[in-house]
């Protein structure tokens, strides 16, 4: 999937990263607001592990990601 549709359907796939990424709080979640980067380096410090491998598990996540639900109407 393309980051970009991650990005803009952020408050759907960072439940999903948070199931992942159980380390990372809620907050850090709603601070990353989407940006790749910014969850790369937060899989680095709560996992202790180096960016290239925060990378390839960020890949892989991004890889197992489908189109998000569609967003729900408004209130009349």
């Amino acid at each position: 999937m393309d980051w970009d549709l991650i990005q803009t359907n952020w408050q759907h796939f960072k439940v999903i990263a948070r199931v992942r990424w159980g380390r990372i709080s809620a907050e850090e979640f709603d601070l990353i607001g989407g940006q790749r980067e910014r969850l790369a380096t937060q899989i680095g410090e709560a996992y202790g592990v180096s960016q290239a491998m925060a990378q390839m598990q960020l890949e892989s996540w991004q890889g197992q990601q489908h189109e998000a639900p569609p967003a729900e109407p408004s209130p009349a």
